[in-house]
C-alpha cells in the first residue's frame, strides 16, 4: 500500500483556527497603521488649516483697523477743508481788493478768452498757456487798432503779476511797421516769465506815442 501524505484541510481543526486567526490579526494591524497614518496626515492637515486661519483672521482684523483709522483721518481733513474753505475764499477775496486797490489798472488774466481793452491802440488781448515738458510757456495774441488820424508805428507792453501784484513777467513790441489810420494788426508771442509762478493779473502799456511818426493822412 503508498503512504498518503497528509493535507492542510487533514490537519488538527485546533491548529487551523490558530493559522486563521493569525491572518486576520496580520491583516487587522495593517488595517490600523494605515488608518492611523491617515489620522495623522488629517490631523496635521487641519492644524495647518487652523493656523492659517488665525493668521488670516489677525490680518484681515489689523487691516480692518487700519482701514477705519485712515477712513476716519479722511472724513476729519474733508470736514477741516471744508471749515477753511470760508477763509480761504474771504483770504483770496481781500487779497485781489488789496492789491487792485494798489494797482488800479491791473486787470484779471484770463486764459483761452477774448478779454475787451480799449485803451489807446490795444483793443483785444487774448492769453493762452501750453506746457512744454515740464514748464508752462503763457503767450499773448494783442489786437491793434490806430483810431487815430494819424499813422503811427505801434508799440506796447504787455507786463504780468503774480496773486500779490509782483512783476513776474513781460513782452514787449515795437513795430516799425506804419499803421494807417483805421487799421487793425495782430500781434502774438510768448511772455519771458522772471519766475516759476502763476501770473495772475497783467497790464498792456501802450508806447506808441513814443514812435509816432507824427505824419497825418491826405
Amino acid at each position: 500500500m503508498s503512504d498518503v501524505q497528509p493535507t492542510y484541510s487533514d490537519a488538527h481543526p485546533v491548529e487551523k483556527m490558530s493559522h486563521d486567526r493569525y491572518l486576520r490579526t496580520g491583516r487587522s494591524s495593517r488595517s490600523r497603521v494605515k488608518i492611523m497614518v491617515l489620522a495623522i496626515a488629517v490631523a496635521v492637515v487641519l492644524l495647518v488649516l487652523l493656523v492659517v486661519s488665525i493668521y488670516s483672521a489677525a490680518a484681515i482684523s489689523s487691516l480692518s483697523r487700519e482701514t477705519m483709522d485712515l477712513e476716519r483721518k479722511l472724513i476729519i481733513a474733508e470736514q477741516e477743508i471744508e471749515t477753511l474753505k470760508p477763509q480761504l475764499t474771504q483770504a483770496h477775496a481781500d487779497l485781489d481788493d488789496l492789491v487792485q486797490k494798489r494797482f488800479p489798472n491791473l486787470q484779471q488774466l484770463e486764459i483761452n478768452h477774448m478779454l475787451e481793452i480799449n485803451q489807446g491802440l490795444i483793443k483785444q488781448a487774448v492769453f493762452t498757456v501750453i506746457k512744454q515738458g515740464k514748464h508752462l510757456v503763457y503767450k499773448y495774441l494783442v489786437v491793434a487798432e490806430n483810431s487815430a488820424v494819424k499813422k503811427i508805428n505801434p508799440s506796447f507792453r504787455v507786463l504780468l503779476f503774480d496773486e500779490f501784484g509782483v512783476h513776474v513777467g513781460s513782452a514787449d513790441v515795437v513795430d516799425k511797421r506804419v499803421l494807417n489810420a483805421g487799421e487793425s494788426r495782430d500781434y502774438s508771442d510768448e511772455f519771458e516769465l522772471f519766475f516759476d509762478t502763476v501770473p495772475k493779473h497783467f497790464y498792456i502799456e501802450d508806447l506808441s506815442a513814443q514812435y509816432n511818426t507824427g505824419s497825418k493822412e491826405g
